[in-house]
């Protein structure tokens, strides 16, 4: 049995020294390393703060320079177009030829209509001489037969009427015929650009862009009209409502993007979507389709730019105010000077002396006039922050905590840190 003790004695002392291992290890952790990571201060750079990071941010939506003003032409009804005089950017006036009907054919098809509309009017006067003997009949016949002659009525009665449609269709169409052969050739009524050709699509400049003649208008001719331009972008069905009619915008040349022009909005048109190639969606981010939109920009100086032009289109920003001001909850105030716990060179909190001036009541805030920039880092001034603390610019709440307060957004959820600190 002695034995058996002097056996057991040395496993319980293992075991012993294992707890207080484990216990040392578990109590250091605890007091310790939590401790050393609650005594981190978080630091925010003044920008962020005042909300001046945040101006840069902004949606930009892709735009091509085009005119106000477009005129489509088409040939009159189905005549057919001989020769066409213009192609695709040609610049014309007014007056300038266009296309001229092919008059030959033309002169053959007009004889052979008025041979058909002769037809028709013969097929009227028959039509209605057969009504009158109806109408003589059904007065004078017996009960029993006036049913039958009535829906013989009906049926010479709607042939008049599709008699007299057709006829006004085909004397409309004889009308053009007439002033095609009269005027055989076509001329511009406004001065400006060829935007596009229906047949000659292929040497169509602006085709690329997806403004071409197969891809916007249908019309056989499309003229720009004057020097009038406007801006066409486009935009997603998800930022659509980011924008408004009459929002200030900045425009950008694609080349150079110091060039910049400004202006308005006066138009988006979410009744139809956009075409892009053979269909109106594009695919996002997460794979699902989405439509496009068109909006317009009236701009104040169109001076440079050129039909056809890739641009840049973003909303215009303020321009910031002459004097930073920062909130008074970040300064503290000592014998009449005026301090904020900055984060020096090394990373450490120091307590820099600033130079403050007008106070906003409105906003709470100081006009600072010196020793503190929108680069600048700062640390809210509470009772855990001292001189010489390490900083971080990472929120977070330790392990054994529930996030709260101001750190309702842990960082892994992916919020900005604009958005977890608030304002």
């Amino acid at each position: 049995m002695k034995k058996k003790r002097k056996a057991i004695v040395p496993v319980i002392t293992v075991l012993v020294l294992l707890l207080v291992a484990c216990g040392g290890y578990y109590a250091y952790n605890r007091w310790f390393a939590n401790e050393d990571s609650q005594n981190t201060v978080y630091v925010q750079s003044v920008a962020e703060i005042t909300g001046a990071a945040s101006a840069g941010l902004t949606n930009r939506y892709s735009g091509i320079v085009e005119a106000r003003e477009q005129v489509e032409i088409n040939p009159e009804g189905e005549l057919a177009v001989k020769e066409c005089f213009v192609s695709a950017g040609d610049t014309v006036k007014i007056g300038t030829p266009l296309f001229a009907y092919d008059v030959d054919s033309l002169a053959l098809s007009y004889e052979q209509l008025l041979l058909d509309i002769t037809g028709v009017e013969n097929t009227l006067i028959a039509s209605r001489e057969e009504i009158t003997s109806l109408e003589t009949r059904i007065e004078r016949a017996r009960e029993s037969q006036k049913y039958e002659l009535t829906l013989e009525l009906q049926t010479v009665q709607l042939t008049v009427k599709k008699s007299e449609y057709e006829l006004s269709e085909k004397q409309k169409q004889a009308e053009q015929m007439k002033s095609a052969l009269e005027n055989g050739t076509v001329f511009s009524p406004v001065s400006g650009i060829v935007r596009s050709v229906k047949s000659d699509s292929s040497n169509d400049p602006y085709a690329y862009y997806g403004y071409g003649s197969e891809q916007g208008s249908d019309a056989y001719i499309t003229i720009v009209a004057g020097n009038d331009y406007c801006v066409k972008g486009t935009v997603s069905e998800q930022s659509v409502h980011s924008l408004y009619e009459g929002m200030e915008v900045v425009v950008r040349s694609r080349l150079d993007q110091n060039v910049t022009y400004t202006g308005s909005i006066y138009l988006i048109n979410t009744e139809e979507t956009q075409s892009s190639g053979s269909s109106s969606y594009y695919y996002g981010s997460d794979g699902e389709s989405s439509s496009k939109y068109a909006f317009y920009v009236a701009l104040d100086d169109t001076s440079g730019l050129l039909m056809g032009q890739h641009v840049l289109i973003e909303p215009s920003i303020p321009e910031p105010a002459a004097a930073l001001s920062l909130a008074e909850h970040y300064i503290i105030v000592e014998d009449g000077a005026y301090f904020v716990y900055a984060a020096d060179s090394a990373g450490k909190i120091e307590k820099r002396e600033i130079t403050v001036g007008e106070y906003y009541p409105d906003s709470a805030s100081y006009e600072i006039l010196g020793n503190l920039s929108l680069t600048d880092r700062i640390a809210f001034p509470d009772d855990n922050v001292a001189v010489g603390m390490p900083v971080s610019e990472t929120q977070y709440a330790p392990a054994d905590e529930e996030p709260s307060g101001d750190n309702l957004f842990p960082e892994e959820s992916g919020v900005p840190e604009s958005i977890i600190i608030g304002g």
